[in-house]
Protein backbone atom coordinates (compact mmCIF):
# COMPACT_ATOMS: atom_id res chain seq x y z
CA UNK A 1 0.00 0.00 0.00
CA UNK A 2 1.54 3.36 -1.01
CA UNK A 3 2.49 5.69 1.78
CA UNK A 4 2.79 3.18 4.57
CA UNK A 5 5.86 2.66 6.71
CA UNK A 6 7.65 -0.60 6.08
CA UNK A 7 10.83 0.21 8.02
CA UNK A 8 11.80 2.86 10.56
CA UNK A 9 15.59 2.73 10.82
CA UNK A 10 17.50 5.26 12.86
CA UNK A 11 19.12 8.08 10.88
CA UNK A 12 22.56 6.47 10.70
CA UNK A 13 21.17 3.20 9.33
CA UNK A 14 18.90 5.03 6.89
CA UNK A 15 21.87 6.93 5.47
CA UNK A 16 23.96 3.78 5.25
CA UNK A 17 21.22 1.92 3.37
CA UNK A 18 20.56 4.84 1.03
CA UNK A 19 24.31 5.08 0.36
CA UNK A 20 24.52 1.34 -0.29
CA UNK A 21 21.60 1.56 -2.70
CA UNK A 22 23.37 4.35 -4.58
CA UNK A 23 26.66 2.45 -4.68
CA UNK A 24 25.15 -0.78 -5.99
CA UNK A 25 23.04 1.19 -8.43
CA UNK A 26 26.23 2.74 -9.83
CA UNK A 27 28.14 -0.54 -9.93
CA UNK A 28 25.35 -2.41 -11.69
CA UNK A 29 24.24 0.43 -13.96
CA UNK A 30 20.59 0.45 -12.91
CA UNK A 31 18.54 3.01 -11.02
CA UNK A 32 18.08 2.20 -7.34
CA UNK A 33 14.50 3.40 -7.03
CA UNK A 34 15.36 4.71 -3.54
CA UNK A 35 14.41 8.37 -3.23
CA UNK A 36 16.21 11.08 -1.31
CA UNK A 37 16.11 11.06 2.46
CA UNK A 38 14.03 13.89 3.87
CA UNK A 39 13.20 14.13 7.55
CA UNK A 40 14.31 10.51 7.99
CA UNK A 41 12.00 9.18 5.28
CA UNK A 42 12.25 8.26 1.64
CA UNK A 43 9.98 6.93 -1.04
CA UNK A 44 10.91 3.72 -2.84
CA UNK A 45 9.90 2.97 -6.41
CA UNK A 46 9.59 -0.79 -5.98
CA UNK A 47 9.64 -1.60 -9.67
CA UNK A 48 13.11 -0.05 -10.01
CA UNK A 49 14.25 -1.20 -6.56
CA UNK A 50 13.23 -4.78 -7.33
CA UNK A 51 15.23 -4.62 -10.58
CA UNK A 52 18.34 -3.44 -8.69
CA UNK A 53 17.82 -6.23 -6.17
CA UNK A 54 17.47 -8.82 -8.92
CA UNK A 55 20.68 -7.64 -10.60
CA UNK A 56 22.49 -7.66 -7.24
CA UNK A 57 21.39 -11.26 -6.62
CA UNK A 58 22.45 -12.32 -10.12
CA UNK A 59 25.85 -10.67 -9.72
CA UNK A 60 26.25 -12.11 -6.21
CA UNK A 61 25.62 -15.59 -7.61
CA UNK A 62 27.97 -15.16 -10.57
CA UNK A 63 30.80 -13.37 -8.76
CA UNK A 64 33.95 -14.97 -7.45
CA UNK A 65 34.87 -11.70 -5.70
CA UNK A 66 34.55 -12.55 -2.01
CA UNK A 67 34.60 -8.97 -0.75
CA UNK A 68 31.95 -7.79 -3.23
CA UNK A 69 29.79 -10.75 -2.24
CA UNK A 70 30.27 -9.93 1.44
CA UNK A 71 29.39 -6.26 0.92
CA UNK A 72 26.34 -7.24 -1.15
CA UNK A 73 24.98 -9.72 1.37
CA UNK A 74 23.53 -7.22 3.84
CA UNK A 75 22.16 -4.97 1.12
CA UNK A 76 20.37 -7.86 -0.60
CA UNK A 77 18.94 -9.27 2.63
CA UNK A 78 17.62 -5.85 3.65
CA UNK A 79 16.21 -5.25 0.16
CA UNK A 80 14.37 -8.57 0.30
CA UNK A 81 12.72 -7.56 3.58
CA UNK A 82 11.57 -4.25 2.12
CA UNK A 83 10.24 -5.88 -1.04
CA UNK A 84 8.38 -8.48 1.03
CA UNK A 85 6.90 -5.93 3.43
CA UNK A 86 5.74 -3.77 0.53
CA UNK A 87 3.85 -6.77 -0.86
CA UNK A 88 5.89 -7.13 -4.04
CA UNK A 89 7.16 -10.44 -5.42
CA UNK A 90 10.71 -11.37 -4.58
CA UNK A 91 13.29 -11.08 -7.34
CA UNK A 92 13.93 -14.22 -9.38
CA UNK A 93 16.33 -16.58 -7.67
CA UNK A 94 18.86 -18.83 -9.41
CA UNK A 95 17.37 -22.00 -7.91
CA UNK A 96 15.38 -23.48 -5.04
CA UNK A 97 18.34 -23.87 -2.69
CA UNK A 98 19.29 -20.21 -3.14
CA UNK A 99 15.66 -19.18 -2.71
CA UNK A 100 15.55 -20.96 0.66
CA UNK A 101 18.88 -19.48 1.75
CA UNK A 102 17.85 -15.92 0.82
CA UNK A 103 14.45 -16.37 2.51
CA UNK A 104 16.16 -17.47 5.74
CA UNK A 105 18.52 -14.47 5.64
CA UNK A 106 15.59 -12.16 4.79
CA UNK A 107 13.65 -13.45 7.81
CA UNK A 108 16.68 -13.01 10.07
CA UNK A 109 17.12 -9.42 8.90
CA UNK A 110 13.40 -8.69 9.27
CA UNK A 111 13.61 -9.30 13.01
CA UNK A 112 16.17 -6.48 13.28
CA UNK A 113 14.22 -3.99 11.12
CA UNK A 114 11.61 -2.08 13.16
CA UNK A 115 8.42 -0.93 11.50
Amino acid sequence: MPGRDIWRPDAEVAHAFKGSSDVFSGIYGTDSGVGSLAAGECVVDFERFRKLSEVAIDRFTASDQGILRSLSLGFIATALVLIDRAGHPAPAMPGPAQELAWAALRDQHARAMPV
